[in-house]
């Protein structure tokens, strides 16, 4: 990973016009004194032939811009909006370090912490079987920092086909593990322990390892008694206002409300993870996004990350969720490799903290906290077929923050409307005891609408047969719902069942 360098200022405005420029669809509120990130944005859809993206920004705790570009579906036309939702691949892995940090506050778990074996926190029978006795002194630091000892460019990486040699596929570990395809995380921890040895001993080099966040997905469901998504849902997420992160889905059928679609201009597949045959895109099926919750399974959008960043910034433009010793023990240097903490790439020079995110043939993505109190995440759709498109993203996050001399003043963060449409819906009331009504055009009269409980299942759908349709809730449980308008151009709304 490479590192992050503070540039001059006219080496982005070079970057910034060398390339065509062509508009492309923007929603969300336009900020004029960040017009340079529209810019910035467009160059990157129009340069790398990306089909959407989406970029947040925040500046001293007050969110500053927020806004989607491009299409979040090709097929109907529907644009990125401010509320979509992209896959976050391994930003996923801040997510699961700070809830860790969380509850090594409580005593609840400690860095020195052994994972398996006897003593250890997962100490499990399917656990004691593995070929590596080094398995053993592996310590909670150790998976955190990535030093816990697998190599996955010697030996594979088993969650994606990318890396699988000489890892057997998904499916075919899933059969040897006598589980049903494509299997589950522990499954997949199991079968690894089983069948290799170690690349290095456990905390002497960093080698980035999905395996190790997997595993720590399972440790923070053996001391919290919880599945990991909810845990960390409830306990993180939900309590600073964030509702809509969640763990997505391998299937575009099981696509959650308002997330894109993903697109892959290489036109690769790969084989299927449910019969191992069936070649499928690469985007929905070659890979277990069930499965990857702590190391990559997240679904959100930019707008909740800068949220979830101002939390743990150590800024005090808005309160912590975490204690300054604990902020300060997660963004510390490894004494393996320099640039990386514990669930975060690191920036000494400028102080700043980022993790960036790939799924072959589906996303990128990037989140920062800047030393000098900007916080940004960045979100595309596509796997892109030129190069050069991480770097742009690392551009847009690192170079142009320093050209703005006057920051707006409001704060996006505050209720402002961010949704633009040309079809105005609306809910109410909202809470509600039993019913919801919904205020449609006539446009939309005939379109289908779905309700979906907090895991994206679908608990409720029907027709809006009028411009004023009351849909009955009583038989719902109370608790916060997300209901898809429309067909085609979506809308999404979120009610509260009391």
């Amino acid at each position: 990973m490479k590192r992050k360098k503070t540039l001059i200022t006219a080496i982005a405005f070079v970057l910034l016009f060398m390339f065509k420029q062509s508009t492309k669809a923007q929603t969300g509120v336009y900020v004029p004194e960040l017009a340079i990130f529209d810019q910035a944005m467009t160059n990157l859809l129009n340069n790398y032939n990306v089909k959407g993206a989406q970029l947040a920004l925040t500046y001293h705790g007050r969110l500053v811009y927020n806004r989607g570009f491009g299409y979040a579906n090709t097929s109907t036309g529907s644009l990125v909006q401010p509320n979509h939702r992209f896959r976050l691949a391994s930003v996923s892995k801040p997510i699961t370090s700070i809830a860790v940090m969380h509850l090594i506050e409580q005593g609840k778990l400690h860095l020195n912490d052994k994972i398996f074996g006897t003593i250890g926190i997962l100490n499990d029978v399917k656990y004691q079987n593995a070929i590596d006795s080094r398995v053993y002194n592996i310590t909670l630091r150790n998976l955190l920092e990535h030093t816990g000892g697998w190599n996955r460019y010697i030996s594979g990486d088993p969650f994606f086909p990318a890396f699988a040699a000489p890892i057997i596929g998904v499916y075919n570990m899933a059969m040897a593990m006598g589980v049903t395809p494509p299997g589950t995380d522990q499954s997949t921890i199991e079968y690894m322990l089983n069948h290799f040895m170690l690349d290095n001993a456990p905390g002497t080099v960093s080698a980035y390892s999905n395996v190790g966040y997997s595993i720590i997905g399972q440790v923070i469901e053996r001391v919290t008694g919880q599945g990991y998504e909810k845990y960390i849902r409830d306990t993180i997420l939900i309590p600073i206002g964030i509702t809509d992160i969640q763990v997505g889905a391998t299937l575009l059928s099981n696509q959650l409300p308002m997330e894109v679609n993903y697109y892959n201009n290489y036109n690769t597949q790969n084989v299927s993870i449910y019969d191992g045959v069936t070649m499928l895109p690469y985007a929905y099926g070659t890979y277990n996004m069930e499965s990857m919750n702590g190391c990559g399974g997240w679904v959100a959008s930019a707008k909740d990350l800068c949220k979830l960043l101002l939390a743990v910034d150590g800024f005090p433009s808005k309160p912590d969720i975490l204690k300054p010793n604990t902020i300060a023990t997660m963004t510390a240097p490894s004494n393996a490799y320099a640039y990386y903490g514990l669930g975060w790439y690191l920036n000494p020079t400028d102080n700043n903290w980022y993790h960036q995110g790939y799924l072959p043939g589906t996303c990128r993505s990037e989140i920062v906290r800047r030393g000098d109190e900007i916080n940004g995440a960045l979100l595309v759709n596509t796997d892109a077929n030129i190069s050069g498109l991480d770097n742009e993203i690392d551009n847009i996050l690192y170079l142009y923050p320093p050209l703005i001399t006057n920051w707006p003043s409001g704060d996006l963060f505050s209720g402002i409307a961010e949704f633009e449409s040309e079809l105005l819906v609306s809910l109410f009331p909202n809470p509600t005891p039993n019913k919801i009504n919904i205020q449609a055009p006539a446009q939309l009269i005939g379109s289908n609408y779905i309700a979906y409980d907090f895991t994206g299942k679908v608990v409720l759908k029907g027709k809006i047969n009028s411009e004023h349709t009351t849909v009955d809730l009583v038989h719902l449980s109370a608790g916060l719902y997300l209901f898809s308008i429309g067909d085609n151009r979506k809308q999404t709304f979120k009610v509260v069942k009391e």
